[in-house]
């Protein structure tokens, strides 16, 4: 199996977690397994992702060849969730705002460069716009 493959699966199950700890309620779990699930499959840290500029988000993901357009659109779905639940349980951070804002950048992206018009993608870009503006 190949890299690019293997990033998919490994963002597919984080998403998956992801949304089982969401459905349960558990929503500090969710962040911190989604943060820790990050950096043991993928050695991507929470952290740091949201410390990279946002202007610059894409292009320093880009960097890591195993992020082809499927698995772009896997980790800004994951960014958003986590957006969502950190909106709701602790909005007065407004690390929330960071993760929309460089889910956000992603989503655009994929946008511009994807052949496939997604209509669902869409709906997320103008769902964040619409926090955020």
């Amino acid at each position: 199996m190949d890299q690019i493959e293997q990033l998919g699966q490994a963002l597919a199950m984080i998403f998956s977690k992801l949304m089982d700890f969401r459905n349960q309620g558990k929503v500090p779990e969710t962040i911190e397994m989604t943060s820790l699930s990050l950096k043991d499959e993928l050695n991507l840290d929470l952290d740091e992702l949201l410390a990279i500029p946002t202007d610059n988000f894409v292009s320093r993901i880009k960097e890591d060849k195993r992020f082809n357009y499927a698995n772009l659109e896997l980790l800004a779905n994951i960014l958003l969730h986590i957006a969502d639940e950190t909106a709701s349980s602790n909005p007065e951070s407004k690390q929330h705002l960071n993760l929309y804002d460089k889910a956000l950048k992603v989503y655009k992206y994929l946008n511009e460069r994807d052949l496939t018009y997604s209509f669902e993608r869409q709906s997320k870009i103008e769902r964040i716009e619409g926090l955020l503006f």
